[in-house]
């Protein structure tokens, strides 16, 4: 039995892949039990909530979360860039959108991508690092930009959030009237999906969860597109609009 599953492992990951199977299972396995950890997560509704002792603990969290992925994003970059591209122009509410604000942003990939489409677009982080083009210090829960001011909000990041509800608030109060909420988001736990040990947000179906981020900002949703398979992910994308 443990031949043939080497044998197997290596036909669908190659030579190497059985031990390469044992580390993703592995990593799968400490996700789940993450997970499951009520001291870790608060599992009392279908948003699910990571513990935190206050909100300082929070932002320490999620900032130093760059630290431990720049390499990684550096490596990818220019692969993550090319998604993005074909993301944003495969979006046919954004080409009407001057000024892009993106929530949750890092190195700023995204945002490269929508000022090559020809976009005024910024991006806002927690820990954005030293000398970033693209990025600005900023904390999505408090956006510091005037009611109305811009045409469209891009984030990737809804599970980094700390209160969603806080944070749907502040993305209608910068959108113009008609303006365009585009959310990219993750499947939720019971489609297969677990989060790992940065995510503070996660939520049991992504149906659900832009339902409930459309009620909590009063938007009109217009379509949720299958963006497919990034990596190890599955991504959707939701198109929501806030009301003239």
């Amino acid at each position: 039995m443990a031949a043939f599953k080497r044998l197997f492992n290596i036909v669908k990951y190659g030579v190497g892949g059985d031990a390469r199977a044992r580390k993703m299972a592995d990593k799968a396995d400490r996700r789940r039990d993450q997970f499951e950890n009520e001291a870790v997560w608060n599992h009392d509704d279908d948003v699910i909530k990571r513990k935190y002792e206050s909100y300082d603990e929070y932002v320490r969290h999620q900032a130093s979360k760059l630290d431990q992925v720049v390499h990684r994003l550096e490596e990818t970059e220019d692969d993550d860039y090319a998604e993005f591209r074909r993301r944003f122009e495969g979006c046919e509410p954004l080409k009407a959108a001057r000024s892009v604000l993106c929530l949750g942003a890092r190195i700023g990939t995204e945002v490269r991508a929508l000022r090559d489409l020809g976009h005024f677009a910024v991006g806002i982080d927690l820990n954005p690092g030293p000398d970033n083009a693209y990025v600005l210090v900023g904390d999505f829960h408090d956006l510091a930009y005037a009611d109305g001011s811009v045409d469209a909000v891009y984030t990737n990041a809804l599970d980094h959030g700390f209160d969603i509800d806080k944070l749907v608030a502040e993305v209608r109060r910068v959108l113009r009237p008609g303006g365009l909420f585009l959310v990219d988001l993750l499947l939720g736990y019971e489609e297969g999906f677990l989060p790992g040990k940065f995510e503070a947000t996660h939520w049991r179906d992504h149906k659900d969860f832009v339902e409930t981020i459309r009620q909590s900002g009063e938007f009109e949703l217009e379509r949720i597109l299958d963006l497919g398979q990034m990596r190890r992910d599955h991504w959707m994308q939701a198109h929501l609009k806030k009301p003239t």
